[in-house]
């Protein structure tokens, strides 16, 4: 089942609290920090666009299933 989004969590583990809002898809964010996981790398990080929470933990591949990926250098809005 497709809920939409990815489940972020308020921490790395896995059983820290879910946050009400799940990360919509599409959303840029930034990395704070990349940990491996159980179940998959752990990312940490701050969102820059999109709808969900502002900052949490996701996990980046689950199932052989890409949930985030590396979208590389971001332009600098203000140098």
């Amino acid at each position: 089942e497709d809920r939409g989004g990815v489940l972020v969590r308020e921490g790395r583990d896995l059983a820290s609290a879910k946050t009400p809002e799940r990360l919509s898809t599409g959303a840029v964010v930034e990395e704070l920090a990349l940990e491996p996981g159980l179940v998959g790398p752990r990312l940490h990080f701050r969102r820059l666009t999109g709808t969900g929470p502002a900052e949490g933990w996701i996990t980046t591949e689950l199932e052989n299933k890409v949930l985030a990926t590396r979208m590389g250098s971001r332009p600098q809005a203000d140098a």
